[in-house]
């Protein structure tokens, strides 16, 4: 497991986060929240903010008293239209990186070792997401798991929704020959995917497919983030990426602070008018708002680019900060499996979200929420110190080897 994880930090902390694979040699710009190295801080920050909101959300819904959250008034309807922003916010992220992480030969095709690390990543992440949701104890005790149980294995998560993603990427991209290409394929691959989401959201041609498939194509079965609209989130984020690789080095966080926040507000405008325009001609509330409305995708979208102008400007204002952003940003997807296992448990153990489920009140829910984020934070701390520690090789290899086994004996005995 651990060596799962450590493949996960490697690739998508190195080439995948923001961070680490936003290596773009420009000057030093403290004012403008640029960094010698060409960092992207303003990207980190952006994600590490989300994927906090995202843990102390997750675990509030599971331990909190339900009469203590209604999400119909303020501010809990506010709260939970945030929520919504955390897996935008996270995916856009991370398409971004991709013009910046995706090297090439010198006569501009992707180089195959890129390509094949990519696959291997996506493979890494999707299972990890499933074996999180195993649906048994044992694998010898498959064939009596429950169908129910077997739909709620298949329904996808941000985790499979990003490995699929990525591989929609590889096989989208591989034959681009420069940035340029890139953006123009991201913004027809965009076009195909939100154009595909309606058909499969009104239609039942998903039922067509196996079960764990459609899952991918729809939320119909239980998937929180189907492929259709999700991830197109990465490709818009991909053609931000495009555009900032394109601006002079100097310039980047600049443009993205002043154009951002505009061209998001714009996207997110004609997205609400729309939805009012719809709603008023009969069109129900419930569509609109569906995880696969291309309405609340492109609302989302404008949004997020806010966020980016916005992340600029409060990092210019806290830049002593940026290498805990840089940290904790670009070990995303470790927080997100860390803090799932303390909050919930594993398919072996429960955690309090589950022994506990909606048992707590508000204030004792607020006290789960910052001792699982601090203790999430900290060991994400740890594996990132003993990963690129050069001196504690034997011990993390130990505790490699260990998990495996670990693993192996849970699986199997």
């Amino acid at each position: 497991m651990i060596r799962a994880l450590h493949i996960l930090r490697t690739s998508i902390g190195a080439e995948f986060a923001p961070v680490d694979t936003t290596q773009v040699k420009t000057k030093p710009m403290v004012t403008t929240g640029q960094s010698p190295t060409g960092r992207l801080y303003a990207l980190d920050l952006a994600r590490f903010v989300a994927m906090c909101f995202m843990m102390q959300g997750h675990v509030l819904d599971a331990m909190v008293q339900g009469s203590a959250i209604d999400t119909t008034i303020f501010p809990w309807n506010v709260w939970q239209f945030v929520r919504g922003l955390t897996a935008p916010v996270f995916l856009m992220v991370s398409g971004a990186v991709h013009a910046f992480a995706t090297k090439r030969n010198a006569d501009g095709s992707v180089r195959e070792d890129v390509i094949a690390k990519r696959i291997r990543m996506a493979i890494t992440i999707i299972g990890i997401g499933y074996l999180m949701v195993f649906p048994a104890n044992r694998v010898w005790d498959l064939p009596f798991v429950p169908a129910q149980n077997w739909m709620n294995f298949y329904a996808v998560n941000i985790l499979q929704l990003t490995g699929a993603a990525l591989i929609l990427f590889v096989f989208s991209m591989a034959t681009t020959t420069n940035v340029k290409q890139m953006g123009k394929r991201a913004a027809i691959v965009l076009a195909a995917i939100l154009a595909l989401a309606p058909v499969f959201q009104f239609t039942q041609l998903a039922s067509a497919f196996p079960d764990w498939f459609s899952s991918y194509l729809t939320s119909d079965s239980g998937s929180l983030f189907p492929m259709f609209p999700f991830a197109g989130y990465l490709f818009a984020g991909l053609m931000v990426g495009v555009w900032l690789k394109g601006l002079p080095e100097e310039q980047r966080d600049t443009k993205l602070k002043r154009y951002g926040w505009r061209v998001g507000l714009a996207v997110a405008s004609l997205a609400v008018l729309t939805q009012l325009t719809l709603e008023s001609l009969g069109v129900a509330n419930s569509v609109l708002e569906s995880p696969m409305s291309t309405i609340l995708f492109f609302r989302r979208a404008g949004i997020v680019l806010m966020i980016f102008s916005l992340a600029v400007l409060v990092l210019q204002r806290t830049w002593n900060m940026r290498e805990w952003y840089s940290l904790f940003g670009t070990k995303s997807l470790y927080i997100y499996i860390i803090h799932l296992v303390l909050l919930f448990g594993t398919p072996w153990w429960n955690g309090p979200g589950r022994w506990g489920f909606r048992q707590f009140t508000l204030a004792e829910g607020a006290m789960f929420a910052v001792g699982i984020i601090t203790t999430t934070l900290f060991v994400a701390w740890i594996l990132n110190w003993l990963a690129s520690n050069s001196r504690v090789t034997i011990l993390r290899t130990s505790i490699n080897y260990g998990l495996a086994v670990g693993l192996f004996y849970l699986l199997l005995v």
